[in-house]
């Protein structure tokens, strides 16, 4: 390292050569990197999707789930298995070990289906195994019209899509409320009973009326040449025409049947506005930068709108407003904390040195953008924060050097001289305070599951980060430093503060047992304290710009009515608009997303998006730093004045009131939140006898409602569309009736099935054969059999209708059946307060031995958090302690150094405390990282004053690190004062992070000027 030092200040064209191709190099890379709000996941899970149309829940599960779980339990490399099933198909999410091959245990969990497939009913597809995938939303385009039909919507919305889809780097566009092109054939049972004929014969013959498939081609000698196929493009009117030989009678299809051809009765129905509408989904790969793609899809956006002037096209759920918040946030905070940097710097030492630290940090971030980008990764919430924590490190590295190099040319040292001498003096101790950091973080790889596929990102970012501190400070800094430092500047003067400061020390050593007992007896009783009277919650309340709304009404609601009174809610909040600053309104029936971004669809549900107005800057760094200081700060209009958690919860008392007029099984409202879980309240339930979980689910939920603060409390346990199994009569089994004959005849009649496909000039269709009357249940009843004597007998006459209950959806986790009661809880209570209240009504459910009781939502990832933080402090305890026994080599001065990391949690209490916050996931990593930070000016002192054995040599030696030690302190506290004091937005996460690394390192500071030196001292017998 002392021979690169060399080097470099030794050759200084070539030195700003390529200080200058790094910089243009990084702010390329800057405005070209992907730019999103977390990273892809590569996510350790396999997906199985089935379907089998008109099957219950409780059918799929014995025929299909139950056997594809058993098949597939005996491979290696599964974490867990979980499965819904709802009517009429099924999903299997398969959690892996991290240490399975995906690709491997996907081909032994489809060799397993396939073994299970002869099992299946022959006509039901066989389930499908793929690869778990994670797809970047972007934004919603909306499109609606008061005048259109739905099928001219659809055609729109698919120019839309065909035109939006050329813009680079989008991918999976999908229309919300596109319905599939068919003709529909609808059979009139009484006119086929007229003619005598049976369902089964006429499905048959309209099977033949259209075919897609090639006949052959045609190549006469010497003559022409052409393709042969049928026609297959007859329109509905030709159709009716048409005549069938079915039973040896001749008649046109129109006899028995009607035929229209449109788009079919798609899953969801949306409205924007009170208009009908469609909406289509816009994705972007993982290389595709948000910001920039957001705005060309609104650019594109507003140029189809001119060509279809009869529709209204908006945008709503635009991700990346959340990403340009973030990301203007902490750049502001950066560059207005490099200002404060260098103020400070100016007044503390002189303005060439703060000129000399100003340079070096911003070049460490470009730099550090050059290997991110080149490692694949991208502009995120976790690399943001990563840089957020290392900005203290970074600038800690450049004061150093840079002060260092200062000091030796106050003692009339040539500067370049000073230069190579100064850098190569402080390499040992930087490096290892380097180092310690990363150790600090780097055990964070360990996390596991979701949670941890983010936070892995920010060692990897603080590493990086680091590593890039390091080449600037000894390659580009010590050349700037020789240029522009000077021995004639005017200096602050600290003898002063240094003759306080060595009365201050003398003293305390002098009475080294008594400070040192006391220290060690109030600090820890202090932060035990301070902990046990803390609250929890994984992340702060922040605002943000949307509000959701949803709900769940009975099972028996079709679509139709759902939207109905889904339209009557959104009536209700546009009445609402100007008191709650809302924006826009949209809703889609037949879905609805929890807090997580996990979709649910059915008839009976409906979610409504509501975005609300920009909210107006509430300091004076959003009013005035933030705009200034940001790369991609875009003026808009600010009017919001309430917090989006405020709107909450009076929106919700509000509409809860008009939901009151109808029947729900679960309603909604819901603001912002970080997306980890998607209720803060989540138990589960298992049991083998479903009676018994209903009890227990029924006595967790009056306990829930009896706890203060608890709001939305509700289960997945529904009951949903009962089943009718058909049981052959005595009676019935003489006449030849049997299940399978039952399965045949009745199949024709009440499963929609393509009968034949045919082409028209807009593309494929399918042409659909159903019943007039198959939802009617008088018509089952009275559903007239054919029999092998050419005879017809009702169907109420040969069967048995036995009515079977099925809950809506079931759930199972690796093959037990399980039941989740969950709640919201309303701020300052925190669910670990829920659940304390609640643990009586638990431990009595479970002391009965009947059902087990199981934890989701806050506490499973707290749970989860907690351990593994864990293991990784003490892993980052280890690889720190032999990171200073490989500089010191003594296990007496490296135990003395990380005796500060435990006693600089007091920082971190108390900085929460003065703030008034609860403690979050946020707070833990930064005390996680102060042990990198607090340690590493401790080092910068323990190598000045270890080889002292008097008072006035270790303080004549002391008092020399007083100046950098201050310096980076304070450095790095000012650049942290604007997250501390002035959080706005979504910048609150944040905020508990950047005051557990401020407050900790603020008594960090007294710990390694005062408290070390006491101890080295005590330690070392200093006479």
């Amino acid at each position: 390292m002392n021979r690169v030092i060399e080097f470099f200040i030794g050759r200084p064209r070539l030195n700003y050569l390529l200080f200058f191709f790094l910089v243009l190099s990084g702010i390329v890379t800057y405005l070209t990197m992907p730019k999103e709000i977390f990273p892809p996941l590569a996510l350790d899970k396999i997906s199985i999707t089935g379907a089998y149309s008109g099957a219950s829940p409780n059918a799929l599960d014995k025929m299909a789930v139950s056997r594809i779980e058993d098949e597939i339990s005996n491979v290696s490399g599964l974490r867990s298995v979980e499965s819904t099933i709802a009517s009429g198909r099924f999903s299997m999410v398969i959690e892996l070990e991290e240490s399975a091959d995906k690709n491997d245990v996907l081909q032994k969990v489809k060799d397993g289906i396939a073994r299970v497939r002869p099992d299946l009913p022959a006509d039901m597809d066989e389930p499908n195994a793929t690869l778990f995938a994670f797809s970047i939303p972007l934004i919603l385009v909306n499109i609606s019209s008061d005048t259109l039909s739905i099928d001219a919507l659809v055609e729109i919305a698919k120019a839309f899509k065909s035109n939006l889809s050329q813009i680079e780097n989008l991918t999976n566009l999908q229309i919300y409320g596109e319905g599939e092109r068919v003709i529909e054939i609808i059979l009139d049972t009484r006119k086929l009973e007229a003619y005598g004929l049976s369902s089964a014969s006429v499905a048959t013959a309209i099977g033949r009326i259209s075919s897609i498939f090639p006949i052959g081609k045609l190549e006469e000698t010497g003559g022409k040449h052409a393709f042969i196929s049928t026609y297959n493009g007859k329109e509905p009117q030709e159709l009716l025409r048409t005549l069938l030989r079915i039973e040896g009678k001749t008649l046109h299809l129109g006899e028995v049947a009607t035929v229209e051809k449109h788009y079919t009765q798609t899953d969801t129905l949306s409205s924007f506005e009170g208009r009908r509408s469609l909406s289509v989904n816009v994705a972007k790969t993982e290389e595709g930068n948000a910001m920039a793609l957001a705005g060309a899809v609104k650019e594109r956006v507003k140029e189809l709108a001119k060509r279809y002037p009869e529709v209204t096209v908006g945008t709503f759920s635009d991700t990346s407003v959340y990403i340009e918040n973030r990301l203007n946030t902490v750049v502001s905070n950066i560059f207005f904390g490099l200002i404060l940097v260098g103020f400070v710097m100016r007044l503390l030492v002189n303005h060439r040195i703060s000129l000399v630290v100003i340079i070096g940090v911003p070049t460490s971030f470009i730099i550090a953008l050059l290997f991110m980008d080149m490692g694949g990764y991208s502009i995120n919430m976790m690399t943001l924060l990563g840089a957020l924590i290392a900005i203290g490190v970074i600038v800690d590295d450049a004061i150093i050097v840079a002060e260092n190099i200062q000091r030796h040319i106050e003692e009339g040292m040539e500067p370049k001289e000073a230069a190579i001498v100064g850098t190569k003096e402080v390499v040992t101790p930087v490096l290892a305070a380097s180092f310690t950091t990363i150790f600090a973080f780097l055990p964070m790889l360990i996390m596991s599951g979701e949670m941890g596929q983010f936070i892995k990102l920010i060692p990897i970012a603080i590493s990086v980060l680091i590593l890039a501190s390091l080449l600037e400070s000894f390659i580009f800094l010590p050349i700037h430093a020789c240029h522009l430092l000077r021995p004639k500047d005017k200096q602050v003067d600290w003898s002063r503060a240094m003759t306080f400061y060595t009365n201050l020390v003398r003293k305390l050593i002098t009475w080294r047992k008594s400070t040192l007992f006391t220290f060690w007896v109030l600090v820890p009783v202090l932060i035990v304290g301070g902990f046990a009277l803390s609250k929890f919650k994984i992340f702060p309340d922040f605002d943000g710009d949307q509000m959701n709304i949803s709900a769940k009404l009975p099972v028996q609601t079709t679509l139709e009515e759902a939207h109905a009174i889904a339209q009557a809610l959104e009536s209700k909040v546009l009445t609402l608009k100007e008191k709650y600053f809302i924006e826009n309104v949209t809703v889609i029936s037949g879905f609805r997303m929890n807090a997580r971004g996990e979709g649910e669809e059915g008839n009976n549900l409906f979610h409504i998006f509501v975005d609300l107005k920009r909210a107006k800057p509430d300091n004076i760094v959003a009013k005035y730093i933030t705009p200034v200081l940001s790369f991609d700060f875009k003026s808009m209009k600010y009017e919001r004045t309430f917090k989006s958690y405020d709107i909450e919860t009076q929106l919700r008392e509000e509409l809860t009131a008009f939901m009151a007029q109808y029947e729900t099984i679960n309603f909604e409202v819901k603001g912002p939140n970080a997306g980890v879980v998607s209720m803060p309240i989540e138990l589960f339930v298992y049991a083998a006898n479903d009676e018994e979980a209903q009890k227990a689910i029924t006595r967790i939920k009056e306990a829930l409602k009896k706890i203060k603060g608890t709001n939305t409390i509700g289960d997945d346990a529904a009951l949903g569309t009962p089943e009718i199994k058909l049981k052959t009569t005595p009676y019935g089994e003489r006449l030849g009736v049997d299940e399978g004959t039952l399965a045949r005849v009745l199949g024709e009649y009440f499963l929609e099935s393509s009968r034949a496909k045919g082409f028209d000039e807009q593309g494929f269709l399918d042409i659909i054969l159903k019943e007039k009357n198959h939802n009617s249940l008088e018509h089952l009843y009275d559903f007239k059999l054919s029999l092998d004597s050419g005879k017809y007998v009702a169907l109420r006459d040969v069967v048995e209708f036995v009515e079977v209950e099925n809950y809506e959806k079931m759930f199972k986790k690796d093959g037990k059946k399980r039941w989740m009661v969950f709640s919201d809880v309303d701020s300052p209570v925190t669910p670990t307060e829920v659940l304390k209240a609640l643990n009586p009504t638990l431990e009595a459910i479970r002391a009965e031995g009947l059902v087990e009781i199981g934890f989701g939502g806050e506490k499973e990832q707290n749970d989860q958090l907690a351990r593994e933080m864990g293991i990784a402090s003490a892993i980052a305890l280890f690889l720190i302690f032999v990171t200073l026994l490989v500089m010191f080599d003594s296990y007496r001065l490296a135990f003395i150094i990380l005796s500060v990391v435990p006693f600089s949690l007091f920082g971190v209490v108390a900085g929460h405390t003065l703030m008034g916050m609860d403690f979050s996931m946020p707070s833990m990593i930064g005390a996680l990282g102060l042990a990198g930070v607090v340690i590493n000016d401790g080092i910068i002192m323990l190598d000045f004053i270890r080889k002292t054995t008097t008072l006035e040599a270790l303080l004549a030696r002391a008092k020399l690190r007083l100046r950098p030690i201050i310096l980076t302190s304070i450095t790095t506290l000012v650049g942290l004062s604007t997250l501390i004091f002035f959080p706005s937005g979504q910048a609150v996460i944040l905020q508990p992070l950047a005051v557990s690394l401020g407050f900790g390192l603020l008594w960090g500071t007294f710990l390694n000027l005062v408290y070390l030196p006491t101890l080295y001292a005590f330690v070392s017998k200093v006479k």
